[in-house]
């Protein structure tokens, strides 16, 4: 962390670390899952029950906890094509980065309210998970918390970065 933020900016990166050792625990718990699964079945020829619907889940967490830190961090896909054009016009390319930072959160505010939506569905139905039926709209309302999260955290850095220089350097690896 850079010195000199303001607790709001400390925040949001507790939060974002936080996050992203939810998702290494998550990965790191998938494997662990395929590793004995595999074991049970193949070696010991008894398959455990409701891998499958775990994996699911895990899968899940993983992917939507490391969004908050991804987002935060900038590491999205990003194609380089037009940045040196910008890059010798400062305005112009201050402009690219906020039309840039404000896509990337109304995506996000997007695919927020597509869960959020697709949570509710699973509530109104009662879906649950395919082998041991455990209801899934828990899990579903939890991703969507995550994805406005990691709106709220990238609009915080994105009015930092804004508000101090002007400038960011979104080509760091």
């Amino acid at each position: 962390m850079e010195e000199g933020q303001g607790p709001l900016a400390r925040f949001a990166g507790f939060v974002s670390r936080l996050l992203s050792y939810v998702a290494a625990a998550g990965i790191f718990a998938l494997m662990a899952l395929v590793f004995v699964s595999v074991f049970f079945r193949y070696l010991l020829n008894s398959p455990i029950l409701a891998t499958e619907d775990m994996m699911a889940i895990l899968l899940g967490i993983t992917i939507f906890t490391a969004v908050p830190g991804i987002t935060l961090a900038r590491r999205h896909i990003c194609v380089e094509l037009l940045t040196a054009p910008f890059r010798m016009l400062p305005r112009a390319n201050r402009v690219r980065l906020i039309l840039i930072d404000a896509g990337v959160i109304a995506m996000t505010l997007f695919m927020a309210k597509l869960v959020y939506d697709q949570a509710v569905r699973f509530r109104s139905r009662e879906t649950g998970t395919p082998l041991m039926d455990w209801p899934v709209h828990p899990a579903t309302f939890t991703f969507s918390a995550l994805l406005l999260l990691a709106a709220a955290l990238f609009a915080i850095r994105a009015m930092r970065d804004r508000g101090s220089s002007g400038k960011t350097d979104d080509t760091k690896p």
